[in-house]
């Protein structure tokens, strides 16, 4: 799909409504700007509802982490205990 926008003002330019749809982008969107080999590409900043969603399984772990307030806890508690020590 090719579509051709004119740059206006300030340099600013209109996404053609079918883009703007299929790449979720609204206003208030945030887009990435890259030169590649004459080109210019814009690329789409995925939104998350609770950003630790983006982090989910970018980390491997030996054990399993399914309650990391308690972890969390249990590390500060450690810590606690070593500077009173």
């Amino acid at each position: 799909m090719s579509s051709s926008v004119k740059v206006g003002r300030y340099g600013r330019i209109v996404l053609p409504k079918e883009i703007r749809e299929q790449y979720d982008v609204e206003e208030g969107s945030r887009l990435i700007i890259r030169r590649r080999q004459g080109e210019i590409v814009l690329i789409p900043v995925k939104r998350y509802e609770r950003p630790t969603e983006a982090l989910y399984g970018s980390i491997e772990s030996e054990e399993s982490i399914d309650e990391p307030k308690r972890i969390a806890r249990e590390h500060i508690r450690k810590k606690l205990a070593e500077e009173i020590g």
